[in-house]
């Protein structure tokens, strides 16, 4: 696929840059003309993106927290959020808690 469009973002792990990057994202994405309810959606999950960055990754220090967005021939946006914070130390203890918990989520959440 063709690039159509894209922007590269850069900001401090500070909280007051969350809403920043939010609406950064969204001005992009609302070249697509996204419904109210898509557009809810990209900002909560680079909201969300971004506030674990900024409290998983960075913890107490300052880090830099990188957006990239790009729109291609196809009308599709792929936004990543990155940082160079400190990871998880067991990726895959995390991995399988998370499916345990989705797992012991979905069996909670069936009829009877």
């Amino acid at each position: 696929m063709e690039i159509i469009n894209e922007f590269r973002l850069t900001v401090d792990s500070k909280s007051i840059n969350e809403a920043f990057c939010r609406g950064v994202t969204a001005c992009f994405a609302a070249q697509l003309d996204p419904t109210i309810e898509e557009l809810a959606d990209i900002k909560t999950a680079v909201s969300e993106a971004v506030t674990n960055a900024i409290v998983h990754g960075y913890g107490e220090r300052c880090g830099k927290i990188y957006i990239d967005g790009i729109i291609d021939s196809s009308n599709n946006i792929v936004i990543k959020i990155g940082d160079k914070g400190r990871g998880i130390e067991n990726i895959q203890l995390a991995r399988s808690r998370y499916i345990q918990r989705v797992t012991e989520n979905a069996r909670d959440s069936v009829l009877p």
